[in-house]
């Protein structure tokens, strides 16, 4: 099986014993977590005991938008770590949860290509068919980090998510490969409960009723 690993940037620490929950670490290789230094204290640890976390700490400047350059330690710690392995990439917020078909795809990636597929909003599926910025979320990319070792996250960019997806696809467009299926949330953890509860059984009765009654058809859209 490929070899995978988990970047979350992180402040609202409280999430991520939740985030935890969701990962399977019979399919991920390490959860890299690195705490935003500008809210978090340096010597803040909540998973000492596991083996597969690895907890990293690192302040940015005033200019630089939340998170990006968190993204980039966790990529330059990867790099260093693992210089002559094959390994996939997968970011994943602090407000968010692994979707449990996420799995089922990495079952299937192959080396040497990077993956946009589809994400569940609130009330409609975005489309990863079109990986440019504003147009694709993070959490709708996993990708072979030797592909794009040398692109990192602009660090003064709201869009820089967008940014380093469009600019990992293009740099060879015969890597990239659209999966026309649902792997992913969008700030899921970022919902109340009760409201987390009313979209879980949404969504099943929306999938329930297009593939058994075939007289419902799920609409994606390719812009946010």
């Amino acid at each position: 099986m490929n070899k995978l690993i988990i970047i979350t940037p992180s402040y609202r620490v409280k999430k991520l014993p939740k985030i935890l929950k969701s990962i399977n670490f019979n399919y991920i290789s390490e959860w890299i977590i690195v705490y935003d230094g500008s809210k978090i204290d340096e010597n803040f640890k909540q998973f000492n005991n596991h083996n597969k976390i690895v907890e990293l700490f690192f302040r940015s400047n005033n200019n630089e938008v939340q998170g990006n350059a968190q993204r980039n330690l966790g990529l330059n710690y990867i790099d260093k770590k693992y210089p002559n392995e094959n390994m996939f990439v997968y970011f994943l917020d602090d407000d968010n949860i692994i979707h449990p078909r996420f799995y089922q795809l990495i079952k299937k990636v192959k080396t040497n290509h990077n993956y946009t597929f589809d994400q569940q909003r609130t009330r409609y599926v975005l489309s990863g068919e079109n990986p440019k910025v504003f147009n694709i979320d993070l959490a709708m990319f996993l990708f072979d980090f030797k592909l794009i070792k040398d692109i990192r996250f602009k660090l003064d960019k709201y869009e820089a998510d967008g940014i380093f997806v469009e600019e990992c696809c293009n740099k060879d467009i015969t890597k990239h490969v659209y999966v026309s299926n649902v792997y992913c949330y969008y700030n899921y953890l970022g919902r109340n409960v009760l409201r987390r509860t009313y979209y879980r059984i949404f969504w099943f009765l929306r999938h329930f009723i297009s593939n058994n009654l075939n007289f419902y058809k799920i609409i994606k859209q390719k812009k946010p």
